[in-house]
């Protein structure tokens, strides 16, 4: 599962990218090796799921007082103060991820916890220090950086957890922007950690009951110093 260090080029525009991680689980088995690696707790389960057409996915599917994350093998270059379009010692101007995630029972999802995005720890969550990615607030989706432990954070509009949902974040230039579903939810320019994360989904049921985070399709790549282009 997963194609790492893909090299694509661009159709019609001045650069490239670098397309550095694509992952559309198209294994039928539930072997994670070679991008992926899975830590669960004593009942938890990360799986391959075939019987949803509608979006080929892995599940982190966690009974209640356990954990599951998923993270990948490799770490990524993600310094948002060194990232310049105008640096001509640097091959790379930014790096963006984008992924479809479904919530089920969203209810039982442990706040403090969750969390999908990059850490630079492998063990990360939400009260980790060094993070960019989405966390929950009161069962809502939350977006946050994370620079030594001091934080900035924004609730963007209520979504439906419950659906698919396509989630991007656009690392440049002392800034982040977050997207969903194709709409631009918060930009965050303070406490932006420059750090050598991995790529995550972490997850964690309190003590009421079951909850799964379904991670479908995944893409993560760098873009070169002369491309000016947005996401």
């Amino acid at each position: 599962m997963g194609f790492f260090n893909v090299y694509t080029t661009s159709n019609s525009y001045l650069s490239d990218y670098f397309q550095y991680l694509t992952e559309q689980w198209s294994s039928s088995d539930n072997t994670f090796t070679g991008a992926w690696d899975r830590d669960t707790g004593s009942n938890s389960t990360i799986t391959r799921v075939t019987s949803d057409a509608d979006m080929p996915k892995v599940a982190l599917a966690v009974p209640a007082s356990d954990t599951a994350r998923l993270r990948t093998i490799f770490q990524f270059r993600v310094t948002p103060s060194k990232f310049s379009y105008q640096n001509n010692t640097s091959m790379i101007r930014g790096v963006f991820v984008e992924w479809e995630a479904k919530f089920s029972n969203v209810a039982n999802i442990n706040n403090a916890t969750f969390f999908m995005g990059f850490s630079d720890s492998t063990t990360g969550l939400r009260t980790t220090n060094n993070l960019i990615g989405f966390g929950l607030s009161s069962d809502a989706i939350q977006t946050v950086t994370d620079s030594g432990g001091t934080e900035t954070v924004n609730l963007p509009s209520s979504i439906t957890l419950t659906d698919r949902n396509l989630f991007k974040m656009s690392i440049t230039e002392n800034q982040v922007e977050f997207w969903i579903n194709g709409n631009q939810v918060a930009t965050h320019t303070t406490n932006l950690p420059d750090i050598q994360p991995y790529f995550m989904i972490y997850n964690a049921s309190e003590a009421g009951g079951t909850s799964t985070v379904d991670l479908g399709f995944c893409r993560i790549f760098y873009r070169g110093f002369d491309d000016a282009r947005s996401f």
